[in-house]
């Protein structure tokens, strides 16, 4: 390698190093956070910063409720402390807890993709601190940093995927693998049909 290239590299990561944008302690907590959490922690440096300033973070006290099922959906959260209920409320009378999440867990990703209705309840067990990082914090994030916006979509759209095929893959389990392709079918032939273009 020549001199000069190693000096233009050398006088590079100087200024890297000396005018690199400095992310305030805020944004560097959230980032470690998000790095924590599975689905999140292969993202790059670059999209965990950009995704971290555009998260919020709120505290919640024991018994409230973050969003009712059949809400619409804004976009996902993600436990930094405390315990999360997600709860079926089909049956009033028999409420049906249907998981408990705890530090580093997310869910309600979903409607971070798409307008979709919340398919469940969610409230605190304990006191919790929880972030939320929602469709408009998504389309700030692809509008500024493009290609940080399409590594947390990648993300998300893989995590979707992964639990559909689970979900499939349940399904099996329980009523037998002609049941499961059944209900895969017909919900693939609704999706075309509700995506399907009007005349």
């Amino acid at each position: 390698m020549s001199i000069v290239r190693r000096f233009f590299r050398a006088m590079g990561r100087l200024y890297r190093r000396v005018f690199r944008r400095q992310l305030d302690p805020h944004t560097r907590e959230i980032a470690n956070i998000l790095r924590g959490v599975p689905v999140l922690g292969h993202l790059s440096s670059g999209a965990l910063h950009a995704m971290a300033a555009a998260t919020h973070r709120r505290t919640y006290r024991r018994g409230e409720s973050l969003y009712y099922e059949g809400d619409p959906g804004l976009g996902l959260y993600i436990v930094e402390s405390g315990r999360i209920r997600l709860v079926s409320d089909a049956d009033p009378e028999r409420p049906q807890t249907l998981r408990e999440l705890e530090a580093h867990e997310m869910f309600g990703e979903l409607s971070l993709l798409g307008d979709v209705r919340r398919l469940e309840t969610a409230e605190t067990i304990t006191e919790a601190r929880v972030l939320g990082f929602f469709r408009p914090d998504l389309k700030n994030v692809v509008r500024r940093n493009p290609q940080a916006g399409t590594e947390i979509v990648m993300a998300m759209a893989r995590r979707v995927a992964t639990q559909y095929v689970e979900a499939v893959r349940v399904m099996e389990e329980r009523e037998g693998r002609d049941a499961a392709l059944d209900v895969y079918a017909e919900a693939s032939a609704r999706v075309e049909e509700e995506s399907a273009p009007l005349p």
